[in-house]
């Protein structure tokens, strides 16, 4: 297939775009791995949309037109052959290949013209949804109606009611789950189209997408389908009401495999779950109709569902076979089993992902998992109380796997020196220190090499044992007792006493939690025990295990380290016809080639680049590297300087004049969360804050992401609606935090970003140490000390990219340290080339000065 010049574009594309579509189409017709950087405000989403969807176009066209044409050559041979005066045998013979042939080609062509036509009479289906809804809405209220007077009916079997409950919390041995429905509908041998997978890290993200999506020529050619969790898209309210993601799933599941007599309806009613979900299987073909007709986000679809009265989640996948262009969030596409499981075949189809920059972190992340003592000590107290209650009715296989998960418990906590009997708030000896173990020397040192945790975990998951023992747990936590005599009770007891309340949400149970930072406390601690057992399954060579004792047991963690994403990422390398990461930033580009593509067994000639200029013209960005400040102090604002007082008045001085002279909104960066609380708490006291509020309004990244909405609008409102004296915002931030990724500052939002220092990992980090090993031994000698500048970097110029949106935007970047004097080349192109270093204060704020009074005078 030649690529052509003409892509269909909502506006003329800049030079730039057609580049970037251009590449882009040919890498996916020869199957290209390819890293593109379009820097953010170029129109990046749009050139992948425009470019991909062309490609995949022209490709389901050519693919019939190639059928079409080779048939009528076929014909044109059968018929030559019917008319031959040769031996009657031979021509025969020939006739029967060439026939043959053809029902093979017609097949083929048959199939795609049948999907076209199921396609389109889903799309046909949604069309006549109205009248449809009218029907199926009395049928549904004469249904429930008639369950209503058999209920009058039915008698009382209350006294049945703790024995079926009791059976439900029963282990199921040998049973299969599949993360399916019963009443999924089986498509049978429908025709495999070619599709493209679209993947960001958020559901945001994606919404922003599909927003673009709406304004590209593409908008009524294209079936799109947003792909989301069941967290997303259940609209069950007795199952949303889980909230941990792993028991949403399993509940899920277990609600479409039973089914409910009216013998048993009104024990069904007492318990806090039904044992069917009224959503499944609904109408299917409405909601996958409507999906396909009209390109829709999560939220949309979710309230689509809503209003049919079917699952969101089962119909977004059902319409994966009809879908062209996929859209999924990260984890759905890199997590395998996650992969697996909704139905995503990425044989012989693409993959694009966007906002890539962070793609290897984001992996290492994704597979890295961690367990604090509380979580083993409260499972360990959990699997016990259940097996003292239904001991004598588990089976032989049962017994054993149970015993061989609470020895696996018992010798991972005392790893931290805790025992049975320890309770969370107990004590560590504080000579105790963090250790790093490879998988092998861990399972050793914990003696639970003994086990075989690959059948365990299979234990695990097809007994459902994670939802027995939270179902177990909400049923009798009130009731269990594990000792008869009145003794005065202590260690283990007086903790299995603590954890008794229902949910484990008692005044005890929280104030054993624990303060290990973004620990999600869930009162089912096996999830999180499993997904650790889950990570020794990887090779020893990719993955470190760190222990870090606490001030107590409960506070102690044991975390499996991903030092190898490309080991997650081996079977989509080999899988996918074409895979493209896409991003604003992505230098330095040879760590996807060595870290990722290389190392996940690519072949270095499959893999291309693209790089492109800014669209934005030279004299609308300048960028100023500041050395000293007003009264000559030097600005580094390294580790060592960072409780410098006096380095910090100098920067606050530095801000003040900033702001005499910036108009509208100015977003200041700074290495890290315990940094800026430092700066903004000296500068209050200081009295600097108070005069540089006198000039614009001040505000703070919020440390609740709920909450980054309001403060944006108040920073905007106070930019757009400034109250005089003031003349606009100030907005302090994090670098790497919420606000330096994903989010427009463009026009008067922001006129000037600063990034204060360089935010340089911790070096001491035993994680950041053992990183850097590896990749000095795996991948080359300096990889590892490339790898701590370009965390740096990487995160510099994500903040830069917050600058600049459009065409016709003008902003200042300033980056307040001598050390980016040397680092002028790790910056993106399209800021080097108007970088200037200056080594006083006053020529930095001459040169701001005169860009703005430049731009005021044009605007005039």
């Amino acid at each position: 297939m030649q690529t052509t010049q003409e892509f269909l574009f909502p506006f003329p594309p800049y030079p730039i775009q057609n580049q970037f579509m251009e590449k882009l189409y040919i890498c996916l017709e020869n199957g290209n791995l390819g890293i593109f950087e379009s820097p953010t405000g170029t129109g990046k989403s749009m050139s992948i949309i425009c470019g991909a969807l062309k490609w995949l176009i022209d490709y389901e066209e050519l693919q019939k037109s190639q059928l079409t044409a080779a048939i009528s050559v076929l014909d044109e041979k059968i018929e030559k052959c019917v008319n031959s005066s040769d031996n009657w045998l031979s021509v025969q013979t020939k006739q029967i290949e060439l026939n043959s042939e053809r029902q093979a080609l017609k097949t083929k062509l048959n199939n795609i013209l049948q999907y076209e036509r199921n396609k389109n009479l889903l799309v046909e289906t949604a069309k006549n949804i109205n009248n449809k809804k009218k029907s199926y809405h009395k049928i549904k209220t004469d249904y429930i109606k008639h369950k209503v007077s058999e209920n009058d009916l039915s008698f009382d079997d209350s006294h049945l009611e703790d024995e079926n409950i009791e059976a439900e919390l029963l282990l199921e041995d040998i049973v299969h789950y599949s993360d399916g429905s019963e009443n999924e509908n089986e498509e049978g041998n429908i025709y495999e189209n070619t599709k493209i997978f679209f993947c960001s890290r958020t559901h945001s993200q994606l919404s922003q997408f599909i927003g673009e999506l709406k304004k590209s020529p593409y908008l009524k050619n294209v079936s799109v389908i947003t792909l989301a969790s069941r967290q997303s898209y259940c609209i069950n309210k007795n199952i949303r009401r889980l909230k941990h993601l792993n028991l949403i799933n399993e509940q899920c599941l277990q609600l479409q495999k039973k089914k409910t007599t009216v013998k048993h309806e009104k024990d069904v009613k007492k318990k806090k779950v039904t044992t069917n979900c009224p959503f499944m299987p609904g109408n299917q073909d409405w909601l996958i109709g409507e999906t396909l007709a009209h390109i829709q986000d999560v939220e949309e679809i979710a309230q689509k569902g809503e209003n049919l009265e079917t699952c969101p989640y089962y119909a977004s996948r059902n319409a994966i076979p009809h879908g062209q262009l996929i859209l999924v969030p990260y984890n759905t596409i890199l997590h395998k089993n996650t992969r697996i499981s909704s139905g995503i075949v990425l044989k012989k189809n693409i993959l694009i992902i966007d906002e890539a920059h962070n793609l290897l972190e984001a992996i290492e992340r994704m597979h890295s998992v961690m367990v604090t003592g509380r979580h083993l000590l409260h499972c360990y107290n959990q699997l016990l109380q259940y097996q003292k209650r239904f001991q004598m009715n588990f089976s032989a296989k049962s017994v054993l796997s149970l015993s061989q998960l609470s020895f696996c418990l018992k010798k991972l906590f005392t790893i931290f020196g805790a025992t049975t009997k320890s309770n969370p708030n107990d004590s560590i000896d504080t000579k105790v220190s963090s250790k790093l173990y490879k998988i092998e020397e861990f399972e050793v040192t914990t003696e639970i090499d003994t086990v075989n945790i690959f059948d365990l975990l299979k234990f695990i998951k097809n007994s459902r044992l994670s939802h027995k023992l939270q179902a177990f747990v909400e049923q009798y936590g009130n009731n269990v007792k594990l000792h008869k005599n009145d003794t005065e009770i202590s260690g283990v007891t007086q903790f299995l006493n603590s954890i008794k309340n229902k949910g484990l949400e008692s005044d005890v149970s929280q104030s054993l939690t624990d303060k290990v930072p973004n620990e999600e406390q869930s009162n089912n601690p096996l999830i999180s025990v499993v997904s650790f057992l889950e990570c020794l399954q990887n090779r020893c060579s990719d993955g470190r295990i760190l222990v870090v004792p606490g001030s107590t047991i409960g506070q102690s963690f044991i975390k499996f380290l991903l030092l190898n994403p490309a080991a997650h990422f081996h079977d989509i390398v080999q899988d996918a016809r074409a895979v493209i990461l896409a991003g604003g930033t992505m230098a330095p580009m040879n760590e996807f080639t060595e870290q990722l593509f290389i190392a996940a067994g690519a072949a270095p000639d499959r893999i291309v680049t693209f790089s492109c200029d800014h669209v934005i013209p030279q004299e609308n960005i300048i960028c100023n590297i500041i050395t000293h400040g007003p009264t000559g102090i030097e600005f580094e604002f390294n580790f060592q300087n960072r409780q410098n007082t006096k380095l910090i008045d100098e920067l606050g001085r530095a801000l003040l004049n900033i702001c005499n002279i910036v108009p509208a909104g100015i977003v200041v960066f700074l290495p890290s969360y315990n940094f800026e609380e430092l700066v903004y708490k000296h500068l209050d006291k200081s009295g600097i804050l108070k005069k540089i509020s006198s000039k614009k309004c001040v505000f703070r990244e919020p440390k609740l992401t709920s909450q980054v909405n309001e403060i944006l609008e108040q920073y905007a409102l106070c930019i757009n609606k400034p109250q005089s004296p003031q003349n606009g915002s100030l907005l302090f931030s994090v670098v790497g935090g919420k606000l330096s990724e994903g989010l427009n500052f463009s026009d008067n939002l922001g006129r000037c970003i600063i990034v204060v220092g360089m935010p340089y990992p911790n070096i001491k980090s035993l994680e950041l140490q053992e990183k850097m090993k590896y990749l000095n031994k795996n991948v080359k000698p300096d990889a590892g000390q490339n790898f701590y500048e370009n965390s740096c970097m990487k995160a510099v110029n994500q903040c830069i990219g917050r600058a600049v949106r459009h065409i016709n935007d003008y902003s200042t970047v300033i980056l307040f340290d001598k050390r980016y004097c040397q680092k002028t080349k790790a910056l993106p192109h399209w800021i080097q080339r108007t970088v200037i270093i200056h080594n006083t204060f006053g020529s930095m704020i001459g040169s701001v000065a005169k860009f703005f009074a430049k731009k005021k005078k044009l605007s005039q």
